[in-house]
């Protein structure tokens, strides 16, 4: 008689093959759906399509699958189908024009276990509608994308610019001080508070949040083969991103205990308090809702993450293009100060004067592509676009390189040109090609508070400082380009920064 107990040893091939049968099932599923969208064979039982996009620069497969199947084109990522929907017309007939269908966030195993269909970002059906909802009017309340938010990001762009001034000029990385700025606007807008940038516990949150956008990019392979995770060891990083998740929800959770025991209703002055004030009303007046303590530390957590990740990045790569071109950075500090002056910080009110420092923004959102690849999108059912058939629940991927790195719209899009978003009578452009805060319904939450922080920091330093390579340095942007996660920012660089009145 043979023991009915299998040896350990054959647990990871059983799995294996019960993988390759499921994705065979599922694919001849698939196939029988409609017509689906043109894509590669699959060759590779389990693996399925995952080999075209191994390059490190993901982009670039991208591209070369665009121009081989057109602008809506299928992959099979392990038993998981996914469209990718390229180019401006689809991009807004499927994200704008169909928004209903197509703003829905696919189930997918690292996300559920991150988010559990809470917060904003990650959440989708009527807990997202009414939650983006309120943290739209909440935060135009407060201030977003209004003068009256000024103050705040100016306190962070003074901090900034001593902390600057304090490397004496000599080479040092900026990334760690723009980080915590960027934090910092976030937390005064979210509660109203505000973070040393040498305190030990939050330079451990911040550690833990930027090393999880460095890892995602690895660790978000378990989404579309979840049989990975039975792996020895943490190859994709799972554990490690589960962990500083954990990390991160204690200290907002520390954060929101405080708030609550000080909560005064005739102070609502940041989100929280809204927040709170909202979940007293709504106990009294449902049986049901949600307005919960894990929501709102989930919402916190969005915030954090994507207010202060992409934007923080976005500086760092406007300081290394300055640096490497620095007729763009002369041409700069003489529009800021024939406008602006030496004497006060450029201000909001300065923006319809400051047209090449806003066009050198835009351009750097387009050409360095933080987010080149939005995060998935999902169907609630089945959809006819573009003359295939979409299955419900088939993961979208919005590819917006496809738009801003389309030759048809912008004609060189290699080159970096500010200039493209000037007018001949000198007025600033933007084209609706540009979509760099996305499209449509999730379009980003926070652009207005984003493009104000890209302002107001980035012309602030060109103003009191030339920004310089190490001496003895020579530095191209192509030399730095580039690390790939769930978004794309510069490898690490440092950087000399003289004041004005020295150089």
């Amino acid at each position: 008689m043979f023991p009915m107990v299998l040896d350990e040893c054959y647990i990871p091939v059983i799995l294996t093959l019960l993988a390759i049968l499921l994705l065979s099932l599922c694919l001849q599923r698939k196939q029988r759906q409609g017509k689906l969208p043109p894509g590669p064979k699959v060759w590779i039982p389990l693996i399925a399509n995952a080999l075209e996009l191994t390059e490190e620069d993901i982009r670039k497969p991208l591209r070369r699958l665009r121009k081989q199947y057109g602008n809506v084109y299928r992959l099979y990522l392990g038993t998981r189908l996914s469209v990718v929907i390229c180019g401006y017309e689809a991009f807004r007939e499927a994200f704008v024009k169909r928004g209903d269908e197509f703003s829905h966030r696919p189930s997918m195993f690292i996300t559920d276990m991150i988010s559990q269909n809470k917060g904003i970002v990650c959440s989708t059906g009527d807990l997202w509608k009414e939650h983006r909802k309120f943290a739209l009017i909440t935060l135009r309340n407060f201030g977003m994308g209004k003068s009256v938010l000024e103050e705040m990001i100016h306190k962070e762009v003074s901090t900034l610019l001593s902390s600057v001034d304090k490397q004496n000029q000599q080479p040092f990385d900026l990334s760690a001080i723009v980080h915590t700025s960027t934090f910092n606007v976030i937390a005064a807008l979210a509660f109203g508070g505000h973070f040393n940038h040498d305190d030990p516990r939050f330079v451990q949150m911040l550690a833990a949040m930027n090393e999880n956008m460095r890892n995602l990019g690895s660790s978000s392979a378990v989404n579309f083969f979840p049989f990975l995770r039975h792996l020895p060891g943490d190859l994709f990083k799972m554990k490690k991103t589960l962990q500083n998740v954990d990390l991160v929800e204690e200290y907002i959770n520390e954060i929101l205990d405080k708030h609550v025991e000080e909560y005064d209703e005739s102070k609502v002055e940041d989100f929280v308090s809204a927040f709170i004030k909202e979940m007293k009303v709504q106990k009294e007046q449902r049986e049901t809702s949600t307005f919960t303590r894990e929501q709102l530390c989930k919402v916190v957590g969005d915030f954090f993450v994507a207010g202060t990740e992409t934007t923080a990045v976005t500086i760092l790569w406007s300081t290394l293009y300055l640096i490497c071109k620095p007729e763009i950075q002369d041409r700069m500090f003489s529009e800021i100060r024939n406008t602006v002056g030496l004497e006060r910080l450029p201000s909001v009110r300065d923006k319809r004067e400051l047209v090449y420092t806003e066009a050198f923004l835009l351009e750097i959102m387009r050409h360095a592509q933080v987010a080149f690849l939005s995060l998935p999108h999902s169907v609630p059912h089945d959809v006819l676009f573009q003359g295939y058939t979409i299955p419900k629940d088939t993961i979208i991927l919005p590819d917006m390189d496809s738009v801003l790195s389309d030759p048809d719209v912008w004609g060189d899009p290699e080159e970096f040109r500010p200039e493209r978003f000037i007018s001949k009578e000198g007025a600033l452009l933007k084209p609706d090609e540009f979509i760099s805060f996305f499209a449509g319904r999730r379009n980003c939450l926070g652009e207005s508070l984003a493009r104000m922080e890209l302002l107001l920091f980035v012309s602030a330093l060109v103003q009191r400082f030339r920004l310089l390579p190490p001496e003895g340095m020579t530095m191209s942007v192509e030399e730095y380009d580039g690390q790939f996660g769930l978004n794309h920012k510069p490898k690490p660089f440092k950087m000399r920064a003289v004041p004005r009145s020295v150089s």
